[in-house]
């Protein structure tokens, strides 16, 4: 058994901590779910989950007090969060049982004991729990087994139409663990997914699921098995094309650089081509310019490369690549070598600058002095013009853009 001490410092200091309190305080707490999972397998651990049947709310706030932090309360699920400075977030719980009202819907939480909590989880790697005081494992769903053999298994045969984002996780956990799901727990998954087992669920809900999926490290091949298992149609429809080699292209582009929205590259990359694309956002909590650029890789991103294709000139070039969000771009970098080149040097140019401003030039001031600034950036950078002609040049551009003004007017 994976001992605490092997925990990274400030979740073992949370630990000790937690130790030391209910020590004093008479509770008994137990490490449990994904944090115990995560321990016996010898990875890193993140999380500090803690349930007691007693006492949680009592160990909760006498937590906090001695971190000097903070405790918020979520009494409909019977569970407390503290935060405090250096510490990772602690989460609190009250051993729960629960009952689903209907297929989907959230479930009744009521108190119960830590063999209810444990075999009401999803998977059965995931309902181990350790003694603080000793160590000592719980086990009633033979998790422990299942980590040896390296499965995924639900604990009852009901588990997928209780609660259909199960199965986002199951294929979540199985790709980030390099596990396999347990025949049994194959056949249930795919049976609930013919069945129609998302339909009660909310858009909001398999959305939350869906950017857990983008969120990690392997989400290429993750988003690609839900693909394939019918998991996304309930989101996307049914898959229109096989995007696998593109799902990995924005891998190695999320790696290169992390500052791009993953979730615009990912929803525009699944979505591509889909008339129905503006609809199937529904749910997703996208703001106007995040859906904006998502579209903007769904319905032109072959455009915008056929138009690329067709420029002449740098100028023309840079132009095009100023309409495009930095999305846009890294994917149509990372399809052509040629392309990748032609950006760097745009990148360049939109770092370059130059030592002129509108009050240099001497004309009335409005728009077209901005326009003149930019168009003799322009001609510097390409080689149009020496720099020491910048000033009489822009003081032409701006002339001639406010003549067309006055004319237009």
């Amino acid at each position: 058994m994976t001992a605490i001490p092997e925990l990274p410092n400030a979740q073992r200091r949370a630990i000790e901590l937690v130790k030391e309190v209910a020590a004093e305080k008479g509770c008994r707490p137990f490490l449990v779910g994904g944090p115990v999972r995560d321990l016996l397998l010898g990875r890193h651990v993140i999380d500090i989950d803690l349930t007691l049947e007693d006492g949680a709310p009592v160990l909760a706030r006498a937590l906090a007090k001695k971190v000097d932090g903070r405790v918020r309360s979520f009494p409909q699920f019977l569970t407390y969060k503290v935060t405090a400075e250096g510490l990772p977030e602690i989460d609190i719980a009250t051993a729960r049982k629960e009952r689903y009202r209907a297929p989907g819907a959230l479930p009744n939480v009521t108190e119960g004991k830590l063999k209810d909590d444990l075999l009401r989880r999803d998977f059965s790697i995931n309902a181990i729990a350790m003694d603080l005081r000793d160590g000592s494992l719980h086990d009633p769903a033979n998790g422990e087994r299942d980590l040896r053999t390296r499965q995924i298994r639900v604990l009852h045969d009901k588990s997928f139409i209780d609660d259909p984002t199960r199965i986002f996780r199951a294929i979540r956990l199985a790709t980030r663990l390099e596990f396999t799901l347990e025949n049994k727990t194959f056949e249930l998954m795919a049976e609930a997914i013919a069945s129609g087992a998302f339909e009660p669920v909310s858009r909001e809900r398999l959305w939350r699921e869906l950017f857990l999926a983008m969120d990690e490290e392997a989400a290429p091949r993750l988003l690609t098995e839900l693909r394939s298992s019918g998991a996304l149609d309930s989101v996307f429809g049914p898959a229109q094309s096989d995007v696998r080699a593109t799902l990995d292209e924005v891998g190695h582009i999320m790696a290169r650089d992390p500052s791009l929205d993953r979730y615009v590259l990912y929803t525009g990359i699944l979505l591509r081509g889909d008339m129905e694309a503006i609809s199937r956002l529904e749910g997703s909590g996208f703001s106007q310019k995040r859906a904006r650029n998502t579209l903007h890789i769904v319905y032109d991103l072959e455009r915008f490369a056929d138009a690329l294709a067709g420029a002449r000139t740098e100028r023309q070039r840079f132009r095009l690549y100023k309409s495009a969000t930095p999305e846009m771009l890294s994917l149509i970098g990372a399809h052509e070598p040629e392309e990748a080149r032609r950006l760097a040097r745009f990148q360049e140019f939109q770092s370059f600058k130059l030592p002129l401003r509108g009050n240099d030039l001497e004309v009335p001031g409005g728009p077209h002095v901005a326009r003149a600034l930019e168009r003799t950036r322009e001609a510097v950078f390409n080689g149009e013009i020496p720099v020491d002609d910048a000033k009489d040049f822009a003081r032409q551009m701006a002339m001639k853009y406010l003549n067309e003004l006055r004319i237009e007017n």
